[in-house]
């Protein structure tokens, strides 16, 4: 035992000796610090900048090499160091193209009035002009656009990289490179590049985007994390006065308002290429706000940006995320245009906590433009035309290509993704990434099992209830997917199972067909509208705790198809056919009975119907060329219109009736104080039916937050032919706590709700009922308002949220089965978020 803990005490000890830190400090010829200066050992990955002192701290495996020293306005310094160099003095000299006139500003301890601050003057020009600066400015304009997409495992050490190359870890190590901070490793497994053309008419609006040749090398992947994260990196548009990123508002720094959320700091004016710039620093006044950190160089006379570096703060309560940075290059035209040069977007997440010995995953996207030509036009119809692309790997072009191209992307990267993709462990681990956040688990048959969540369950019908689920999956751009479900219950004893397949019939435009057939339990008073499911998946029979009685379940043998037409981007028109056999799965506890025409006693109801629905999403990040597409974590409104038509007789249908639906939700950023998600849903059936095809103001009877329903109702509370409702929440996204010290370091945030239903049903409904359910409707309108904290967790783990909810009074109708819930409750909802 000695022996072992002298021989880690060893490893231990010579792990640190083997590193090598550098430490020193950078000042002008007059003695002042110098932020941001730029420390790279040359012919390696190590680098660091200097902090607000002037001082820096580099560890690297290297005991002698070269440092250069960099900083725009200044000579650059190359120094030679070993392993006996341990602390730098360092002196700067301003380059001899400097102007004459160097202004310094250092951050104030007290924070200058707007009008004091030498970088307002400068701010207020660029303020004056950002809206008409750019491309905006031409008639025409075409460019070239090349962008790249790496994703990446980092912090790694040598101990996990052996594991993974095992005998050829020697020979492989050669190829990795080093992390940023120059000790451990980092390993791409994704990659990605595309070159487009893109030509723009701004007299009629229109952007025509051609792509020219696509890339791509790596693991397959999907769920959450890569899904989502990739796609953080939409574009970034600094001019506007708030950037919408992570689905949070944060405040730019360009922003005309940026002197209520930053710090401004001029730290001084250059000339580069007979050109005045200058350089400002900007800092969040309040850590903990959505604001970033960096610098933006701004020329003189068009007071257009050059370049700006910003990151996202570290204090800022954003789950997953260890670092974002964003870097933004623009050239100057004619001292009045200002065109975009390069972006690089740089991305650290990690699973648990930020901390920095932790292993993360790295996205990076690389964008560079080229090849400008303004004032150019073509004909109209040319920019009307769109190449776009409907099938994957559309646009593969041979390597000769490619080595003619320009380079974002070395070739090493795609060698190493080549080398890494095919190591079980790394499969391994993006196999327990994708599972966790999507729920599916991959046979490597070419289907996969899930989603987990609806594995267990429970209600007083079924008892303890067990569903298997499953779907075919090769890639995720599968043109044909089948999905099902098996389940069982352990107090009925009774096998459920539903089956369905959709497949894509045209990829331009986008055509659909599903089909589906379904023998199962479902809790049809959960909610209103659904115009694509053909297989029911209520929360009513898939929850595993539930509140109260829940026996008003409905055994459902349905038969659907769903025919979906895209009529362009986010706009789709459809079409579904359904027979339905309905009635109550526990039919001594809950009836469904009602009088049909003759006056006689119908236990059960067939629905046979139609629907043709709009659905429209404007402004939605849609991904994907499958049948199933994915869509990215942005806000957009969603507006849906169905009409559904019920005919008696064909294929035994027993109700002729219309029903109109329609449903918009709109989530609205509203700055720093966060995000309003309001829905309004609204709709009326027209003749007479039964409570299987009437509309059941949607409760809530389990003890998680479900999205658009009401938590202190019971199933068919309120039973309507006419209904409008509203769900309205705001997310104060930390606005709140973060201003409060000791609530601060919890990175709690804070909401408000407020929902309410409206109702009524007619008299012939009324008179056909022959349910236990005794109809009550919200014609007094009926509400529910509450607080509530959520991003209650451990480091980047935040899943949950607490919710304390309130309800208005109503009164149950003589002979209800089912007395009124509490006027007070605690609901918990679990969401993963950033």
């Amino acid at each position: 035992m000695k022996n072992k803990i002298l021989y880690l005490f060893l490893l231990i000890t010579s792990s640190i000796s083997a590193q090598h830190t550098i430490q020193g400090k950078i000042v002008d010829e007059f003695n002042n610090p110098l932020p941001f200066v730029n420390v790279i050992l040359q012919k390696t990955t190590h680098g660091t900048i200097t902090n607000d002192d002037g001082k820096f701290f580099l560890k690297t495996k290297k005991y002698r090499g070269t440092l250069e020293i960099s900083f725009i306005g200044f000579e650059s310094q190359i120094i030679k160091v070993n392993k006996k160099t341990k602390y730098l003095n360092i002196v700067l000299k301003e380059e001899s193209n400097q102007l004459e006139e160097v202004v310094v500003v250092t951050k104030p301890k007290k924070r200058l009035k707007k009008e004091e601050n030498p970088a307002y003057k400068i701010l207020k020009e660029l303020w004056k002009r950002k809206r008409k600066l750019g491309l905006k400015l031409v008639n025409n304009f075409e460019y070239k656009k090349h962008s790249a997409i790496e994703i990446g495992l980092n912090n790694l050490d040598t101990v996990f990289l052996k594991g993974i190359f095992k005998k050829n870890y020697k020979n492989d190590i050669k190829q990795i490179k080093y992390d940023s901070d120059g000790i451990n490793y980092y390993i791409p497994i994704y990659l990605q590049e595309v070159i487009t053309k893109v030509y723009g008419n701004n007299e009629k609006d229109l952007i025509r985007e051609d792509i020219k040749a696509e890339k791509e090398e790596g693991l397959g992947t999907q769920g959450f994390v890569f899904d989502r994260m990739s796609n953080t990196f939409q574009n970034i548009d600094i001019f506007k006065n708030n950037i919408r990123l992570l689905q949070k508002s944060f405040v730019s720094p360009l922003s005309s308002n940026g002197f209520a959320t930053y710090d401004y700091v001029l730290y001084d004016s250059i000339s580069n290429n007979n050109q005045k710039l200058y350089n400002i620093y900007f800092f969040p006044r309040r850590n903990g706000d959505l604001a970033f950190q960096g610098n933006v160089w701004i020329a003189d006379k068009s007071y257009s940006v050059k370049r700006i570096k910003m990151a996202v703060h570290k204090s800022i309560n954003l789950n997953f995320v260890r670092g974002l940075s964003f870097d933004k290059e623009f050239e100057i035209k004619n001292d009045s245009i200002y065109l975009p040069l390069k972006n690089v977007y740089n991305g650290d997440f990690t699973l648990i906590d930020k901390n920095e010995s932790n292993k993360g995953l790295t996205i990076k996207k690389t964008v560079s433009f080229s090849n400008y030509s303004l004032d150019n036009p073509k004909p109209l119809d040319f920019y009307k035309k769109k190449i776009d692309k409907i099938r994957p790997n559309q646009f593969q072009r041979d390597e000769e290509f490619w080595k003619k191209s320009a380079k974002i992307v070395d070739n090493d990267t795609y060698a190493l993704i080549n080398t890494v993709k095919s190591k079980k462990r790394i499969k391994t681990i993006t196999g327990v990434i994708n599972t966790f956040t999507n729920g599916y688990i991959n046979t490597g048959l070419n289907f996969q099992i899930g989603p987990l969540w609806t594995l267990f369950a429970n209600n007083q019908v079924e008892g303890f209830r067990t569903k298997l689920s499953f779907r075919s999956f090769k890639t995720k751009d599968d043109r044909f997917r089948l999905a099902g479900h098996v389940a069982y219950g352990f107090r009925d004893k009774k096998v459920k199972y539903g089956i369905e397949g959709k497949y894509l019939l045209s990829y331009k435009p986008r055509i659909s067909f599903g089909l589906a057939y379904q023998d199962d339990i479902e809790q049809l008073g959960s909610n209103l509208l659904n115009t694509t499911q053909l297989i029911g998946n209520t929360f009513g029979t898939t929850a595993l705790f539930n509140r109260g009685d829940n026996f008003f379940l409905s055994k459902v043998q349905k038969f659907g198809t769903n025919f979906d037409y895209q009529i362009k981007l986010n706009f789709h028109i459809g079409f579904n056919f359904s027979h339905s056999k309905i009635r109550s799965a526990s039919e001594e506890k809950f009836s469904m009975s009602y009088l049909d025409q003759n006056y006689n006693f119908q236990p059960e109801t067939i629905d046979v119907a139609s629907d043709i629905y709009l659905s429209y999403t404007p402004g939605r990040f849609v991904y994907g060329l499958g049948v199933e597409r994915r869509f990215g974590r942005n806000i957009f409104p969603t507006l849906i219109l169905n009409y559904r038509k019920g005919y008696k007789g064909p294929f035994n249908g027993t109700h002729d009736y219309d029903k109109i639906q329609f449903k918009y939700n709109h989530p609205i950023l509203l700055g720093e104080i966060g995000l309003l998600d309001a829905t309004f849903e609204a709709g009326k059936t027209f003749g007479t039916v039964p409570i299987g095809i009437l509309s059941p103001v949607p409760a809530n009877q389990s003890f998680s937050l479900i999205k658009d329903t009401f938590s202190l109702l019971n199933y068919y509370d309120f039973v309507t032919d006419t209904y409008a409702a509203t769900h309205l929440e705001h997310h104060f996204n930390g606005f709140i706590f973060n201003r409060i010290p000791l609530l601060k370091k919890l990175k709690l945030r804070s909401l408000i709700t407020f929902r309410a239903a409206y109702g009524s049903i007619s008299k012939d409904n009324r008179a056909i009922n022959l349910s236990n359910i005794k109809y009550n409707t919200p014609n007094d309108l009926y509400y529910e308002y509450g607080v509530g904290i959520e991003n209650i967790g451990y480091g980047n783990l935040r899943f949950l949220r607490i919710d304390a909810i309130w309800r208005s009074n109503y009164t149950p109708p003589t002979g209800a089965i089912v007395l009124p819930t509490p006027k007070f409750a605690i609901r918990i909802g679990i969401k993963p978020g950033l």
